[in-house]
């Protein structure tokens, strides 16, 4: 049959607000063809993930089953011309829309392609997978190291116990040390005029959109109306809204919102790990864009962000694949919790990320707003659908491959958790997912130094596992100032010159801990035009009290259920629930 032609840019009746199937029926028509509004095909023995994204053809089996196609514009006179010459295929020929074909498509290959998607990772090197949450060599390891350490807390406990307490100390104030430097970077800044990419290019490329929902039927309608604010062209627009098969709440809320291109329902079979990294490295298969980003159901995107993107990685060197856009609280008055919440995502997002690109640096990533080059995504092998912190793995996987991230300015607006027990399932989930990406990276050390370089590795472990030391230091400091100051008789009482320096050090890694994420949370604030927020560092103290419970509840969660993924449910704008 003569080439059908390209169907990844309809054609100017649906770019301007046509409907897909109204243009595809009269294509059908002037071809003398029947037109079908719905495809079903029978599995064939295998589909090719490309024929998925072109959506040309799709064909039942046996010897008198439909041929269903979607001719492109330009095609119509050769498809025309093929058939004067073979009037007998009128009878098996039907003209579709390119949406109906793919969709039939996703479903004769589903099993096929959740096999895939949990396989790629694996497939391409299974050390890199967090399915295995230790090796035996580390679970060797780690228990020698428990022996030997129980032996000399019996033997000599107090030199011990300071020895530990430096050690952890020195992470502490590596954690500290990089927010003053963020902080210092953002004496002299001012708010920058992002640069965008013009919508006008007729070379534009196309650029999709993954959106995993998870149980959040009452958030899709903001949520798509967020996404048609978006400012690029919607001939040029890929949006998936990625759904579990058996979540028939959401579904029927996508299917009652939606309207055909640019959005795409993409259903996610069950089986495997209920993920979210297992529904994006389902639904990676179908991406058409050659840019792709990833937003949560209640995000709101700056409507120019994908174009900020797109300048960004027309000027930046090609080992840049990944760029981080901030991203901003916007029910920060809705409880304390959201807006201490909200100050630290500002000190993260406007601060330190910005800070590590600089350095040259792994960024520990956002799970939402990351935008990536789709073949360098596709080269590392993707989301791991095991690891509950996928931004965290893909954030150190991208240098082990000579790829780097850097950072926009144009936000996305995000609902903080309001409530202790939604905070503290989010949380729970984020530091069990750290651990997760140190275990898996830090399987064979050596190699790892050999791929990223000896800085980017002392990077990679001041950002991992200084952030959990610090959540599990920061009672012992608050116990260390209660002491001193009540009864500082009990710490220097015995004279020693090294427990004296010992307690010091913690003492000045408290305040300096303090002092840094308050220097750098005020100066991020004020970027922003939010300084008044500052007034929530005063429960500094307590709140990261709750982090140090949260990372004792993943590390019980870490050896029962390490790849269980606990829904944090949100409050969107309009009083609507979901999260992911």
């Amino acid at each position: 049959m003569a080439a059908l032609g390209s169907t990844d840019r309809l054609e100017a009746a649906t770019a301007a607000g046509g409907d897909e199937t109204v243009v595809f029926r009269d294509r059908a028509r002037r071809l003398g063809l029947a037109f079908a509004v719905s495809v079903v095909v029978s599995k064939p023995s295998q589909i090719a993930p490309e024929a998925i994204r072109r959506a040309e053809v799709a064909m039942q089996a046996g010897g008198d089953g439909l041929v269903y196609i979607a001719p492109g514009e330009d095609a119509l006179p050769s498809v025309r011309q093929w058939l004067g010459l073979y009037r007998v295929a009128h009878r098996r020929l039907r003209v579709a829309t390119p949406t109906a074909i793919r969709a039939a498509l996703m479903t004769a290959g589903a099993a096929d392609f959740a096999a895939a998607a949990l396989s790629r990772l694996p497939a391409l090197d299974p050390s890199l997978s967090a399915r295995r949450v230790a090796t035996l060599s580390q679970s060797v390891s780690g228990g020698a190291i428990l022996v030997v350490l129980a032996g000399l807390i019996s033997a000599a406990p107090s030199t011990t116990l300071l020895a530990l307490n430096a050690v952890a100390a020195t992470l502490f104030f590596g954690v500290t040390a990089l927010r003053f430097i963020a902080a210092h970077r953002l004496l002299h800044r001012r708010p920058a005029r992002p640069r965008l990419a013009r919508t006008d290019d007729p070379d534009l490329p196309i650029y999709t959109v993954l959106v995993p929902l998870l149980r959040e039927e009452r958030m899709v309608g903001d949520l798509v109306a967020a996404l048609d604010l978006l400012d690029w062209p919607k001939d040029r627009l890929d949006i998936k809204l990625i759904v579990e098969a058996d979540d028939l709440p959401t579904r029927r809320a996508v299917a009652r919102t939606i309207s055909g291109a640019p959005y795409e329902v993409v259903v996610v079979p069950p089986g495997g790990p209920r993920t979210k990294p297992k529904a994006l490295a389902y639904a990676l298969t179908f991406a058409r864009g050659g840019l792709l980003t990833v937003y949560d159901a209640e995000d709101r995107p700056h409507p120019q962000q994908l174009r900020e993107a797109l300048a960004a990685f027309q000027r930046a060197e090609p080992a840049v694949v990944c760029l981080q856009a901030p991203i901003v609280v916007n029910n920060r008055r809705a409880s304390a919790i959201a807006r201490a919440f909200a100050v630290e995502y500002s000190a993260l997002f406007d601060g330190l990320l910005p800070a590590l690109a600089s350095l040259r640096l792994p960024l520990p990533l956002g799970g939402t707003s990351n935008h990536f080059r789709r073949d360098a995504l596709e080269a590392i092998g993707g989301w791991d659908p095991y690891n509950v912190t996928e931004d965290a793995d893909i954030g150190i996987r991208l240098p082990r491959f000579g790829f780097r991230s850097q950072t926009l300015t144009l936000p996305t607006y995000e609902e903080a958790p309001v409530a202790m027990g939604q905070w503290l399932r989010q949380r729970t989930r984020w530091f069990k997912g750290w651990v997760q990406t140190w275990l898996v990276h830090m399987r064979n050390p050596m190699r790892l130094i050999r791929e990223i370089g000896f800085r980017q590795f002392i990077g990679f472990n001041l950002v991992g596992v200084g952030l959990i030391v610090s959540a599990l230091l920061h009672p012992v400091y608050l116990a260390t100032l209660f002491i001193a100051a009540t009864n500082p008789l009990v710490l220097w009482g015995d004279g020693s010159v090294i427990a004296s320096a010992i307690v010091g050090l913690n003492l000045f890694n408290l305040v300096a801990g303090y002092f840094a994420v308050a220097l750098l949370s005020r100066r991020t604030l004020v970027l922003r035009k939010r300084g008044a927020d500052a007034w929530a560092l005063f429960g500094l103290p307590i709140y990261w009290l709750m982090m140090s419970l949260a990372c004792l509840r993943a590390f019980g969660q870490l050896v029962v259920r390490p790849h269980h993924w606990e829904k944090t449910p949100t409050v969107a704008v309009g009083g609507a629930r979901g999260g992911r």
